[in-house]
């Protein structure tokens, strides 16, 4: 990650009123009130759901928040994936604070949960959309089965670093994903965490796990130089690719899946541009990745866009023709629905990588008609930190400080609504009054983003731009 680097090169260890109270407070709390101390062994990993009432880590009997299936949650345990973003906020705050204990402790995290969550037969990691460690038991929940990956960059970097050597098995274990030993097959989103084994023919390879393989694959290649990396990185890669419709280059959401929208081209298509290009960068000789993620943004920019509403459809037929998707909303109720605003950042992502003009312009387009409508009570907490890193993605390519205000009324909504703050400790829950801090449905995203406003409003960043805060 780049933040890294340049913090240590332009900020220092900066004055501690630059840094937001809340940040520290979020991060000391999970330091002193969410390590594992539970069960016969204790480690650094940081707990998935703590109870704001008396800051300890319930085993069970907390209801899923909206929009959360309760097998998706790590309950009594931790998920290293959903706490992506945290981590690097950690590693931020030590280099900005000169505090080491930030930074020792994701690091103590990432190697803890390399070491203790590593399936011996197929190397995957007990992470992703099902599986976690649970803390009471001292075991991943293998209950669970299923190894699959979820809607953020996986943080590959972060645990090469403490363990190179188990992070290529992890994500040579991807392979386990595929219905054959071949970059150029169809794969299932769902892999058995315990067996070293090939997927039967018949599951869904949806159009987002194409772009988290192909990054994972391009990862290791850009570690190794092996070239059995380089080739599973293309062909996953160039799946999807291969099964679009050649005259509008839109594609469907997940091959093979009977169900009408499944057929459609989605907003997924967005997520397995962003991490085509985000491969793209750790292989650049390789330069399909980067034309093949410009040409299925394009599209779906194009197609997708009701010039008439100001916004783009859900879905649309793969010829080009209107599907009853309805529209992308700004705001939405529960964690895991997709927002405009998950667009926007991946739009803006373009335009800072690309330098291009017109996804600049596409993406404050996307947050002006979204400002426009009012915050519901309802909004997740994942919503409004998409809605406020988004302002600051446009504020960094932009300088406009018009961007740099709507971000500080995203961020007042966000406090006002969801900190909870009991004597020294404060966390961030999940839903208005309630009284949970569950990492999965974004609290991490909406804490980066009040740093990167800090450091905003007080100026002591200098060359914004180069500051790499991706999902």
């Amino acid at each position: 990650m780049k933040t890294l680097a340049l913090l240590a090169v332009v900020a220092g260890a900066l004055p501690s009123q630059t840094i937001p109270p809340s940040v520290r407070t979020f991060a000391d709390t999970l330091l002193e009130r969410g390590l594992d101390r539970y069960g016969p062994k204790t480690s650094p990993l940081w707990a998935g759901v703590i109870d704001t009432k008396d800051f300890s880590v319930p085993r069970n009997g907390v209801a899923a928040p909206s929009g959360v299936r309760p097998s998706d949650r790590a309950l009594g345990g931790c998920n290293l994936y959903h706490d992506a973003v945290s981590l690097r906020v950690f590693h931020a705050l030590s280099e900005l604070t000169g505090d080491a204990r930030y930074a020792r402790s994701a690091r103590d995290y990432a190697a803890a949960f390399v070491d203790l969550t590593q399936s011996p037969a197929s190397g995957l990691l007990g992470w992703g959309e099902h599986l976690f460690y649970d803390f009471y038991r001292d075991k991943v929940a293998a209950d669970r089965r299923w190894h699959e990956l979820i809607e953020w960059t996986p943080p590959w970097d972060l645990l090469w670093r403490e363990n190179a050597e188990a992070t290529a098995k992890a994500i040579a274990g991807i392979r386990y994903h595929y219905y054959e030993n071949n970059p150029q097959a169809l794969f299932n989103r769902h892999a058995s965490w315990e067996r070293a084994e090939m997927q039967p023919p018949g599951g869904q390879p949806w159009i987002k796990h194409t772009g988290l393989y192909a990054y994972s694959f391009a990862f290791l290649y850009s570690k190794t130089r092996e070239r059995t990396w380089r080739d599973w990185a293309l062909g996953t890669g160039s799946l999807y690719w291969r099964h679009r419709n050649k005259a509008t280059h839109l594609t469907e959401g997940c091959i093979g899946d009977a169900r009408p929208t499944s057929r459609h081209s989605s907003v997924g298509t967005v997520y397995l541009a962003y991490w085509l290009l985000q491969a793209w960068r750790l292989m650049p000789e390789e330069t399909e990745l980067r034309d093949h993620a410009v040409a299925l943004l394009d599209a779906l920019l194009r197609h997708h866009y009701d010039a008439e509403r100001k916004a783009y459809r859900a879905g649309m037929q793969i010829d080009g023709k209107r599907a009853g998707n309805g529209m992308l909303e700004p705001w939405h109720y529960e964690y895991g629905s997709s927002s405009s605003f998950e667009l926007g950042r991946i739009v803006a992502f373009f335009a800072k990588d690309l330098k291009e003009p017109r996804y600049r312009e596409a993406a404050e387009r996307i947050a002006v008609e979204a400002a426009r409508v009012r915050v519901p009570e309802k909004a997740s907490i994942a919503n409004v930190a998409f809605a406020l890193n988004l302002s600051l993605d446009l504020y960094d390519l932009t300088r406009d400080k018009r961007h740099l205000s709507q971000a500080q009324e995203y961020a007042k909504v966000g406090m006002a609504r969801f900190w909870v703050q009991s004597g020294q400790y404060g966390l961030i829950v999940r839903e208005a009054g309630d009284r949970y801090y569950e990492s999965k449905t974004g609290a991490g995203d909406f804490v980066a983003g009040l740093l990167r406003l800090s450091l905003r409003e007080k100026g002591r960043l200098g060359d914004v731009s180069g500051w790499d805060w991706r999902f």
